[in-house]
């Protein structure tokens, strides 16, 4: 089974409300008293975002984020890599501590597997994720 961390879904909830209020800068604060949630933990996503190039930061009485790029040009795909890295397998980001290594047998499968999620991801936008 799949499993989406928090830290991802949060950061797509940042990205999809930045994408649907693209006119001005948003402050974290508002969105953390909707999703209930500590400011701190927003902003610690946000800088990996601000790291990854996909939102930028202004300070001061009208500061908040913006995103970089329009919605459309950014790919689910770069969200969810800016915030948990590179998808690989658990055993492939664990080299020599799998014992099953040499006769594996869903190797080739979850490769395979793993290639589709990251296509899926990189074709799909930001803006498909805005409800119109």
């Amino acid at each position: 089974m799949f499993q989406v961390k928090t830290r991802v879904d949060y950061g797509l909830v940042i990205m999809v409300d930045l994408a649907k209020n693209q006119k001005s800068p948003r402050p974290i604060s508002g969105l953390a008293k909707k999703l209930k949630v500590s400011s701190a933990y927003l902003i610690q996503i946000a800088q990996s975002l601000t790291k990854a190039g996909l939102i930028s930061s202004r300070e001061g009485v009208n500061g908040g984020y913006n995103l970089t790029r329009v919605a459309s040009k950014i790919s689910l795909l770069e969200i969810f890599e800016a915030l948990e890295g590179n998808i690989k397998k658990r055993c492939s980001s664990l080299p020599g501590k799998c014992p099953h290594a040499s006769d594996c047998e869903v190797k080739g499968p979850w490769d395979i597997i793993l290639n589709d999620v990251k296509s899926i991801l990189s074709k799909r936008s930001l803006a498909s994720l805005i409800k119109k």
